[in-house]
């Protein structure tokens, strides 16, 4: 009987965490729909600095992030403001996956891209398992994306 609880219990966090990363994915992909529409909407330098204000653009373990192709310059980060005007295209996560130049390839072949990485959760400020889902700025060299913890 010991071995039957045990297994239910086991189950039971397996479909808890499922559900989780279901959700992440889920509510990432909404954000970067409102974000996206921000962009179009405002065009880059208003959507920039409204991201960069962070509010509603950092929520939990996700945040926004507005990219230029050139230099994978970083226009806006709602997580860490201070990273604006960096150049990102040589950045390699912990595992050196170079993931912001690797967006931007899928992001120019696709116009949409889903990046794993290893970097910072902004939850814990621990190296983490995380994605960034991107989609093009239409009409610009840029991409607007959602980087995301489960």
């Amino acid at each position: 009987m010991n071995r039957w609880i045990r297994a239910a219990a086991a189950a039971i966090l397996s479909a808890s965490a499922t559900l989780a990363a279901a959700d992440a994915v889920t509510d990432a992909k909404a954000m970067l729909a409102e974000a996206h529409a921000t962009v179009v909407a405002k065009g880059l330098p208003a959507a920039a600095a409204e991201f960069n204000a962070g509010g509603k653009w950092k929520r939990g373990k996700a945040y926004v992030v507005l990219v230029e192709f050139n230099g994978g310059t970083l226009l806006a980060h709602a997580d860490n403001p201070k990273m604006a005007g960096k150049a990102m295209i040589e950045a390699k996560d912990a595992t050196g996956k170079a993931f912001v130049q690797e967006t931007i390839n899928n992001v120019k072949a696709t116009g949409e891209s889903l990046v794993e990485y290893r970097w910072a959760n902004p939850a814990t400020k621990k190296i983490d398992n995380g994605r960034l889902m991107a989609r093009r700025v239409p009409g610009q060299d840029a991409y607007v994306a959602i980087g995301f913890w489960e």
